[in-house]
């Protein structure tokens, strides 16, 4: 499989619209997130979606949806934190299934912590 790429102005137009929304949304996090489509199929070259850092009601909707059904619980976390780009991610369940949901994991990730004996 060719390993596909985006140019550095591609990029830097993707940093630039997720800072954007940062700002316009006062977010402390937006995650862009890049799927390569499948161009012999008719689809796009590259599909973007832009996704906020899961607020407090969003984040325990997906925990408790987990217990169920971890794949419905994840494309809910997408659709709950989803704020512009290309809905596709979302809505078409390839894309999602073999694209987006795999990179869902950083929106969610936790910081490092540490307990401390006393």
């Amino acid at each position: 499989m060719e390993e596909k790429i985006l140019t550095l102005q591609q990029e830097a137009d993707i940093k630039e619209k997720a800072l954007q929304l940062k700002a316009d949304k006062k977010l402390r996090k937006v995650y862009p997130m890049v799927v390569f489509g499948d161009t012999a199929s008719g689809e796009k070259e590259y599909y973007v979606g832009y996704l906020g850092e899961p607020t407090f009601p969003q984040f325990s909707k997906f925990m408790a949806a987990s217990k169920k059904d971890e794949v419905q619980a994840m494309r809910t976390l997408a659709k709950d934190c989803f704020l512009d780009g290309d809905r596709e991610l979302v809505d078409n369940e390839s894309l999602f299934l073999f694209g987006l949901m795999s990179q869902l994991s950083e929106i969610i990730s936790t910081r490092q912590s540490l307990l401390v004996g006393l």
